[in-house]
């Protein structure tokens, strides 16, 4: 995940727990000893986080584990995965040409895809 997303999914985090509690932006503000400007910063993204903070928003947010505002660590998408692991055969001499790594690659994707109506 980009740095950039990052602290937006946090903020989004912290928002959405803020709204839950009734708390304004400025009263969380007070509870955590930053301004108004930067709890709004936060909640969109535009401010990093120290980690002094996070831990100060999750008491104040009445969490009681950091880690509900934070998202989860992304994990490489499969496609780039499938490419990693078809370039390592091609430095084995085991070659697919690039349309047959097409074809797996979407195969595979296909494989992968929830199926609609099922559970």
């Amino acid at each position: 995940m980009a740095g950039e997303a990052l602290y937006r999914a946090f903020g989004r985090a912290v928002s959405t727990r803020r709204k839950a509690l009734g708390l304004t932006q400025a009263e969380l503000a007070a509870k955590v000893n930053m301004s108004r400007a930067s709890i709004a910063n936060i909640e969109s993204g535009r401010q990093n986080v120290l980690l002094h903070h996070v831990y100060a928003l999750a008491a104040a947010l009445e969490l009681t584990k950091v880690a509900e505002l934070l998202p989860p660590i992304p994990q490489k998408p499969l496609v780039e995965e499938l490419k990693m692991m078809l370039s390592n055969q091609a430095l084995s001499k085991q070659t697919l040409s690039q349309n047959a790594e097409a074809q797996v690659a979407d195969l595979i994707k296909s494989a992968l895809q929830p199926r609609r109506g099922k559970a």
